[in-house]
This record gives C-alpha cells, sequence and structure tokens, in this order.
C-alpha cells in the first residue's frame, strides 16, 4: 500500500516553533530532570531547546520511544537470541563475520515478526490487489504474514544471514516506521556476544507469551558458552 494512502488513527506531524534557547539543559526543564544527561530523552529536550518541537511534545515523544522501544527491543532481542541459538550453522557464519550483526538481527525480526498486527485507517481510497478499500476504513494489518510471504521471500521460515531481510515490515515501513525502531537494533550486544561467547544452548522448551498483538515468549531459557 502506499505510503500516503494509510495512516495512523490521530497522528499529526509535530509543529515547528519558535527558536528557544538551546543552552537551556533538559534537567532545567520541567519533566527533563528525571532524565540521565547523556541518554536520548536527554537529546529530545535538547531538541525541544533548539525549537525543533515544543516542551509539550518533548514528553510525549520521550514516552513514545520508551513504549515503543521496550516491547521491540526485549521480544526482538529474544527473538533473535532463539534463532542463533536453534541454529549454530548462523552463529558461526556470524561469528565468522561480525559485520552481519545488523542482518542477524532484521532476519530475526524478520522472521518472528514481534509485532504481529498493526491498524491503520485508509486516508483515501486505494486498490488493493483489484479490491478498492475506501477512505477512512479501518486496516487491520498482519506484519507476521507479510514477512513470511513466500511471493516475497525464498523460503520464508528459514532463519538465512545470507539473506537480505531489508524490506521486512517488523518495524513498519516508510512514514509510520517504529519510533523506537533504532532503540531496539541491538547491534552492538550482538558484536559484543560474538567476541565472547562460542555457542548458546536452550536449557528448556520455550514457552510463548500469549497474545493478540506480540510474538514473545513467557520463558526462553539459555546457557551461554564462552570462548574458551
Amino acid at each position: 500500500m502506499p505510503e500516503s494512502a494509510a495512516e495512523p488513527k490521530g497522528c499529526c506531524a509535530p509543529a515547528r516553533v519558535p527558536r528557544a534557547d538551546p543552552a537551556v539543559p533538559a534537567s532545567d526543564v520541567d519533566g527533563g530532570d528525571v532524565l540521565s544527561e547523556d541518554g536520548f530523552g536527554a537529546r529530545i529536550w535538547e531538541a525541544a531547546g533548539r525549537g525543533d518541537l515544543t516542551y509539550e511534545q518533548a514528553p510525549l515523544v520521550v514516552r513514545s520511544l520508551l513504549t515503543t522501544g521496550v516491547d521491540t527491543t526485549v521480544h526482538g532481542l529474544a527473538a533473535c537470541l532463539y534463532a542463533l541459538a536453534t541454529h549454530p550453522e548462523e552463529w558461526q557464519r556470524l561469528r565468522d563475520r561480525p559485520e552481519l550483526a545488523r542482518t542477524a538481527f532484521d532476519e530475526a525480526a524478520r522472521r518472528q515478526s514481534p509485532v504481529q498486527t498493526f491498524f491503520r485507517t485508509a486516508a483515501t481510497d486505494v486498490a488493493v490487489a483489484r479490491t478498492v478499500v475506501p477512505r477512512d476504513a479501518e486496516i487491520l494489518m498482519f506484519l507476521g504474514a507479510a514477512n513470511r510471504d513466500p511471493a516475497r521471500w525464498t523460503d520464508p521460515d528459514r532463519f538465512d544471514l545470507t539473506r537480505d531481510p531489508s524490506g521486512h515490515v517488523g518495524f513498519g515501513m516508510g512514514i509510520h516506521q517504529c519510533a523506537g525502531r533504532h532503540v531496539a537494533r541491538p547491534e552492538a550486544l550482538l558484536t559484543a556476544l560474538v567476541r565472547c561467547v562460542d555457542r548458546f544452548e536452550l536449557t528448556g522448551t520455550p514457552r510463548r507469551h500469549p497474545n493478540n498483538t506480540l510474538r514473545s515468549w513467557t520463558s526462553l531459557t539459555l546457557r551461554v558458552h564462552p570462548v574458551a
């Protein structure tokens, strides 16, 4: 579906505001005193100080990153560790080629799709597969199904680091891409694990957490075998 054809309900672009004093630190602004000085939350308050967004919008952006980044980070990382534990040959490939860290996470996100569904509202009439979706219709997007669509992905159920997973919709797409997607991508952590972990071993039967939207685990127990 074209990016302009659907929009999240209640979405609005942040307003441009007059330039504020960029010298005002986050700790001196109401709500900014609970943020660490070197975190992304403080950078958002600094952006408000520059006039890139309003002081009213700043806490909303911080909360949006926290709420969208926490679930996607936790469940995305779990999906990646599960895939690497159950595909030791791909873990070895990643150890041999640490530059594949981002590919590994995106391929795990494609295969598991931590966020399975999402609603959109059609901004105009749009034709999809010879069917017209009328303006203002609510659309339930099945992201997990799209990420395993055999018309798009060869052998879609397979976890494969030789594949280019770009274009998966595990974090949405285009202007509606997940605001916390950069928080969720733990390439630095995977690169660190490559240096010190020989292999991962499942020590129990993974138990799924039933949820209509999130694909996650109630329990995923792993033993980490360090490099000798």
